[in-house]
């Protein structure tokens, strides 16, 4: 099997549990919100190339570029399909056509750089003037300020409004998403309309939270006919969900059982003695 080794800078299709929900999800989205049967579509940042393939189970042609030559040549040899093309390029300098691309798809790629100005000129040029651009991008505050983390691979992360600002300065029409995971993902429409409210997240206690973001995603266009899409996208890996009374049984299950019982007991008097060492 070919395949790529992890390095924690981009998801790899053997990768499973949370990572595989956020990245795969976004690539199903993108099909479910836009007929693709006729485009040709640009997967910026493809990495490993597995949703450059997805992709291109639904369009007429997809690229993926990516800055760096191992993932292209790995993508190369893995995917491989009539309609399918792996090329080495960075977001600044995109080696394809002026107009020559109908739908533009970036997922975790705007952070990992400070040249937004330049990616979106780039965006603007290989778009053709009817083309979309379905973007992603993780929110700085509930990404990394809320929860103080600090990702060593991001270099300039943007909070909700500066995403937005950013699109709508370089597009006509957007519409903007929000995602994260639950126990499977979820992907949210960000409008204003009477017709439409988030949904509200039911804690334990029986307070109601709205629901707040971890990536911001956005699908923008020049042309004034962007249709309204499904407002709410959810995508289920698994059909049984693991809950925590799930793992607490299974716990409790092992403690009953013969083997755990017979090993505690030859083992208890050797945790004993540690931790008489330990106070001492």
């Amino acid at each position: 099997m070919i395949r790529m080794d992890f390095t924690g800078e981009r998801f790899i299709p053997e990768l499973f549990g949370q990572i595989q929900l956020e990245h795969l999800s976004r690539y199903h989205f993108v099909y479910n919100q836009i007929d693709l049967s006729d485009k040709i579509v640009l997967d910026l940042s493809s990495g490993e190339g597995y949703g450059t393939d997805l992709l291109s189970n639904f369009a007429k042609k997809v690229y993926g570029i990516d800055i760096s030559i191992e993932a292209i040549s790995h993508a190369q040899k893995k995917y491989i399909r009539d309609n399918l093309a792996f090329l080495v390029g960075d977001v600044a300098a995109i080696p394809l056509r002026d107009n020559s691309i109908d739908v533009f798809v970036s997922f975790e790629t705007i952070e990992h750089i400070d040249k937004h100005k330049e990616m979106f000129i780039e965006i603007k040029r290989v778009l053709k003037p009817d083309g979309i651009l379905v973007m992603s991008s993780p929110d700085r505050y509930y990404y990394s300020d809320k929860p103080q983390f600090n990702n060593q691979y991001h270099i300039k992360e943007l909070y909700y409004d500066e995403f937005c600002d950013l699109v709508n300065h370089y597009f006509q029409k957007t519409r903007f998403y929000s995602q994260r995971i639950f126990s499977g993902s979820m992907i949210v429409y960000n409008g204003n309309a009477d017709i439409y409210s988030k949904p509200l997240v039911m804690e334990k206690n029986g307070s109601a939270v709205e629901f707040t973001p971890l990536y911001n995603i956005a699908i923008a266009t020049d042309k004034n006919d962007l249709k309204s899409s499904p407002q709410v996208f959810l995508y289920k890996e698994f059909d049984y969900i693991l809950t925590m009374m799930d793992v607490q049984r299974a716990i409790n299950s092992i403690r009953r059982s013969k083997a755990y019982r017979f090993g505690d007991f030859f083992l208890r008097p050797a945790r004993l003695l540690k931790k008489y060492f330990l106070n001492e």
